[in-house]
């Protein structure tokens, strides 16, 4: 029989898999706010001249 804090340990991590909490993505590693920074700057400065 497992102990049970091994089961608590299996379902803890069943639910991290489920949540997708262990994906990582490029986004999370900054680079992601670098190019839409700018690119929202960009965006009204285009705005704000073509108005």
């Amino acid at each position: 029989m497992t102990p049970r804090y091994h089961m608590q340990d299996q379902v803890h991590d069943r639910i991290k898999d489920l949540m997708g909490e262990n994906q990582t993505f490029p986004w999370n590693e900054g680079r992601l706010p670098n190019i839409v920074a700018p690119a929202i700057i960009v965006l009204f400065l285009l705005l704000g001249l073509n108005w």
